[in-house]
């Protein structure tokens, strides 16, 4: 309901809060701290909206009529290592553009964006929080300004609900098309044919193929590794085993070399050994940072090049042949020091089979530009890296949306590396959920709801190579309640959901008849497999490996 003020504003009031729209002005000014969308951060004193950890503010409008709308965007920030905050636009979760704030004092910043007629979400976000020693790189919001083409109304306030119900038909639509899209992208068809030792084909030969591991990469850190007591450690092992064939092994500088020169590799060949016994594929994350937990004690700030180099040679080099992807240099993009050029070529150099990936956070908010743009430059020059390495867990509480997920996975998949999810963590900690058309709270049924979905959105797409959880048990979580596991190792909602998805909805079991040219054909998830053919009370059994574009046939020799 509308209220005059002094002739000049109109004052409505909704449940966010009080907004501002200015008539005679032909304007609607959103105040930030009353705006309707805010997933992290928190109000300024002086008035205003400090966003944190790559945060957005916004508010859903109506517009009346299609055309080309100008947005102001009162701001300022306070810099750190130089560097001042980035502040994204966006239109419906898009980016349309983004910026230095550049200034402690209140500055306006311009834009013009062509709108559709409609409710549509306008909002800002923070795109490089970042504290670098005592320095706190802060972006902070006064308000968001919509003014409309001449002759054309004012923009109205919206409660979103519009935005909301569309957001879960799209949600509904974008699960259900993952099963065609997965039968597409992660299957490949195979022909066992079975033959006497003359060469002749057998028919009626009875077949099975079982699916005995997944090309996929199903992970999750294994920071929990014996960091428990003994009963508590077999159960850790044995849970991780049931569901993962991917582990992210930890070599965070300040506690891996505590004493300079002693390296703690009696823990991490423990970690390699059981890995490799149990058939786990591993990933070492990050040998150099540019955060606390990458700088060693002994060291005043980030050790000398030199130092680096030893560093991502010595470890490397050590465990060639069995860690076979690393993330050499952690969130970049977010940090001026370590640079990716250098440490990511002395990688190449030290184990050229290695899988090399390019790490940071904040990519599922607003597609973090920067990141696509460190890249893009670094595939440019020649920076020899394999995979994209996205984190999916900033903000924290956020429930990003599907449609979003897809969009932001295509971008990147346009640079032409395979796409890894390296750290996703919906939690089950009681917070508000934000930033998705679902209200309530991250509970243990909202943490698998979404984790099914986002599994399912993700294997979908053809350019993801794997999705690592982190961390795996509540003991130790990073969040509260993030693990997969409580805190005495019983499985929440989500690892059993998650195991019956990947074990028996993704797994390939079959079995049939050889026909009368020896042959028995099948489609199934790509990895690696054991067939068992059986004739006339004989059985010979043989291994095989289906991969992406490989329509196998596997021959099999009945032996008379």
């Amino acid at each position: 309901m509308f209220k005059a003020v002094n002739s000049i504003l109109m004052v409505l009031t909704l449940a966010a809060g009080v907004l501002y729209a200015e008539e005679s002005g032909k304007r609607l000014v959103i105040r930030a701290e009353d705006a309707a969308v805010k997933t992290a951060g928190g109000k300024v004193e002086s008035g205003g909206w400090n966003l944190w950890s790559n945060g957005r503010i916004g508010q859903p409008v109506r517009i009346a009529s299609a055309g080309k709308y100008q947005v102001i965007v009162k701001a300022w920030g306070s810099k750190a290592a130089d560097i001042w905050p980035e502040m994204a636009l966006l239109i419906d979760d898009d980016v349309v553009t983004n910026v230095a704030v550049q200034s402690q004092e209140r500055t306006d910043y311009r834009f013009e964006i062509a709108v559709s007629k409609g409710t549509h979400e306008i909002s800002v976000s923070f795109l490089n929080d970042a504290l670098v020693g005592k320095e706190d790189r802060n972006l902070f919001v006064e308000s968001i300004t919509v003014i409309p083409p001449p002759g054309e109304g004012v923009p109205q306030l919206s409660d979103g609900s519009e935005l909301l119900a569309e957001a879960g038909k799209r949600e509904k639509e974008i699960v259900a098309g993952t099963e065609q899209a997965i039968e597409k992208v992660r299957k490949s068809d195979a022909v066992i044919k079975v033959v006497d030792s003359s060469g002749k084909p057998v028919r009626g030969a009875e077949v099975s193929a079982k699916q005995t591991g997944h090309e996929f990469l199903f992970g999750c850190n294994i920071y929990g590794f014996d960091r428990s007591d003994e009963s508590l450690n077999l159960v850790y092992k044995h849970r991780f085993r049931d569901l993962f064939n991917y582990a992210t092994v930890g070599f965070y500088w300040q506690w891996y070399e505590q004493k300079k020169g002693e390296p703690d590799y009696p823990y991490t060949d423990k970690v390699v050994a059981w890995c490799m016994e149990n058939g786990i594929r591993m990933k070492g994350h990050p040998l150099l940072w540019g955060c606390e937990s990458g700088v060693p004690s002994w060291s005043k700030g980030q050790p000398a090049p030199e130092i680096q180099k030893k560093r991502v040679e010595d470890i490397i080099g050590r465990y060639k042949g069995k860690i076979c992807s690393w993330e050499v240099v952690n969130e970049a993009s977010h940090l001026p020091e370590p640079k990716i050029d250098d440490p990511y070529r002395w990688a190449r150099q030290a184990d050229p089979t290695s899988c090399l990936i390019v790490n940071d956070y904040a990519v599922l908010e607003n597609g973090y530009p920067p990141f696509f743009k460190l890249l893009k430059a670094a595939i440019d020059s020649g920076v020899p890296f394999d995979g994209i390495g996205i984190q999916a867990h900033e903000p924290r509480t956020a429930r990003f949306p599907l449609d979003r997920v897809q969009r932001i996975l295509d971008r990147y998949a346009s640079l032409g590396k395979g796409l890894h999810i390296t750290e996703f963590t919906p939690s089950s900690g009681g917070e508000k959920i934000t930033g998705s058309h679902l209200a309530g709270v991250w509970d243990e049924a909202a943490q698998a709801d979404y984790a099914v979905k986002f599994y399912r959105v993700c294997f979908a797409h053809p350019e993801v190579r794997g999705i690592t959880w982190w961390d795996l048990s509540d003991k130790g979580s990073w969040l509260k309640g993030g693990g997969m596991l409580r805190q005495d190792m019983s499985p929440k909602p989500v690892y059993e959901q998650l195991k019956k998805l990947i074990q028996d909805e993704w797994s390939t079991r079959v079995s049939g008849k050889t026909g009368a040219d020896g042959k028995f054909a099948f489609r199934g998830f790509r990895g690696t497999y054991r067939i068992a053919v059986e004739f006339k009370g004989k059985t010979v059994q043989k291994d095989f490996v289906l991969k992406k574009d490989d329509a196998r046939e596997i021959t099999v020799v009945l032996q008379q």
